[in-house]
């Protein structure tokens, strides 16, 4: 019987050391878990910081392409408003008595042709005025004349031509309106 007992004891100290070791496995998983889940944390919060500075670097690329493009057409649209006086000494010269002779005429035509259509690749277009209503976002009205040919606020005469950048209007038409 002490035999027995002694197998007992055995068997129930074995059991104790199962039990024991058990109890130490699960704290170390659980010591192994915690560094896990936070490693885990740390990646999605990487994860989520990474996604937002794509987003933002993304936008900050488009914004800055969008302010490339209007600062170019700012320039462009600047540049030939600079040039516009010269257009209009060219017409001036264009319409003048012909007394020169005709090929002085027609070397400024020439002049002129070829300007007007550089500046017409660049965007330049003309503001159709002429019997045209009146528009007070691409006219400029000096005056107004009682005529009975044309309705009331109808444009009767273009005093200088207007002109648009890439549809955005840059000098106004300087028009006479009809009243009645």
């Amino acid at each position: 019987m002490a035999k027995k007992k002694k197998h007992d004891e055995e068997i129930f100290k074995d059991d104790n050391d199962i039990e024991e070791e058990t109890v130490a496995d699960n704290q170390e998983t659980e010591e192994i878990k915690e560094p896990e889940e936070t490693k885990n944390e740390e990646i999605e919060q990487l994860n989520n910081k990474l996604i937002r500075l794509q987003a933002d670097f993304l936008n900050y690329k488009a914004r800055t392409e969008k302010e490339k493009i209007s600062t170019y057409s700012n320039a462009v649209s600047d540049f030939i408003l600079d040039l516009l006086p010269v257009v209009d000494n060219l017409e001036r010269a264009l319409s003048a008595d012909d007394s020169k002779g005709s090929s002085f005429k027609e070397g400024v035509q020439m002049v002129y042709d070829q300007f007007v259509g550089i500046l017409n690749k660049k965007g330049l277009k003309e503001i159709e005025a002429l019997h045209q209503p009146f528009d007070h976002n691409v006219h400029y009205g000096v005056g107004f004349e009682d005529n009975d040919e044309y309705a009331d606020g109808i444009i009767i005469d273009v005093l200088q031509r207007g002109y648009t950048v890439n549809d955005k209007c840059i000098r106004p038409s300087m028009v006479r309106i009809c009243k009645r």
